[in-house]
């Protein structure tokens, strides 16, 4: 003989489903700004030395100098 499941559990089960995707959007939607982003200021590929000045001495003395 099938046995059907009540009605009761299958809300129950649907709530909990509901809330447990709730509760992972709730917190990934606020995570604490020490997880957030930080931009990239130190420079580039373009700037390869950011903000300080370059080194002063004497260009072209290493091994491929003249």
């Amino acid at each position: 003989m099938k046995q059907e499941i009540p009605t009761w559990a299958v809300i129950v089960v649907i709530a909990l489903v509901l809330g447990l995707v709730g509760a992972w959007f709730y917190s990934s939607a606020n995570k604490a700004s020490s997880d957030a982003v930080v931009e990239k200021s130190f420079g580039d590929e373009s700037n390869p030395f950011g903000n300080q000045t370059p080194p002063q001495g004497q260009m072209g003395a290493g091994a491929s100098g003249p």
